[in-house]
């Protein structure tokens, strides 16, 4: 059969991939300035026919809304300094591959963060002669490397909210030298019903069944983890609601972004035309 294949390339697994393989974990985070220490991915072929990959490094950066990019490498960046092993294999149905990884810098790296992405690539395989034509995928997973230099410092802050009707907008702000994320949950309250920032809290296994939402919390959920990198701004959008009556409500925002406190409520109205 002979196999047309379109590349699927994904920086984080999508649940439709999950379902076909699976990557662990997606970052690796790695101490430059002690022992080097080997770590490890390891990828899951949970499909019926074998995955031939193969792995390579890059450099990369991230804009203002979230979009990688490869940048070329530098003596600095940390790419050029992993050794990994094996670069090229096949897993077997069924089964999984370890892939390990070291860094070893050949020259002092400023404090800091240093980053690299590992992609991991499946190969297409050889069409059997005449044989007929099928469309077929094929995968390809980046996962991040954060090496780093010194004391981690992961701070910022929320410079911006923007509230919709069913969406919000956070414009976060790393003030430190490592990659920050949020932490922590969101909560749509009835206006009048809430008790005002001093009085609000994250909320315990929000997303889950066991989830005991105070009263006034119409819907809540978990605050998203985008990666923000050291010294940039980023604007991270998220879903908050889903078919709210009209009327006045409060978006309230308790959580963390690093090791940095995140506390921030907006009032926000749903017209009846809007519903």
């Amino acid at each position: 059969m002979q196999r047309l294949w379109l590349l699927v390339a994904l920086l984080f697994l999508s649940v439709g991939a999950q379902a076909q393989v699976g990557l662990s974990p997606q970052i690796l985070d790695i101490a430059l300035d002690g022992t080097a220490n080997s770590q490890a991915f390891r990828l899951f072929n949970y499909t019926a026919e074998d995955k031939n990959v193969k792995v390579r490094v890059a450099n990369w950066t991230m804009d203002g809304d979230g979009k990688v990019s490869e940048i070329p490498t530098t003596e600095q960046s940390l790419d050029g300094w992993l050794v990994i092993n094996p670069l090229e294999f096949t897993v077997k149905a069924g089964q999984n591959q370890v892939v390990r990884v070291a860094a070893r810098p050949a020259v002092a790296l400023t404090p800091g963060e240093h980053r690299a992405m590992v992609y991991f690539e499946e190969q297409p395989q050889d069409k059997a002669p005449g044989a007929a034509t099928t469309l077929r995928t094929v995968f390809r997973f980046g996962a991040a490397v954060y090496g780093h230099v010194g004391p981690v410092e992961r701070k910022g802050a929320l410079v911006g909210l923007e509230v919709a009707t069913s969406s919000a907008v956070m414009q976060l702000r790393n003030d430190g030298n490592a990659t920050s994320r949020c932490g922590g949950s969101f909560a749509i309250w009835r206006k009048a019903d809430f008790p005002g920032d001093a009085k609000t809290a994250a909320i315990a296994k929000v997303g889950t069944a066991e989830a005991e939402l105070p009263p006034g919390v119409v819907q809540a959920g978990r605050l998203p983890t985008d990666a923000v990198l050291p010294g940039a701004t980023r604007r991270v959008s998220f879903e908050t609601a889903k078919a709210l009556p009209p009327g006045d409500y409060v978006l309230d925002l308790n959580g963390s972004f690093g090791d940095s406190p995140l506390d921030r409520s907006q009032p926000f109205h749903v017209s009846a035309a809007a519903h």
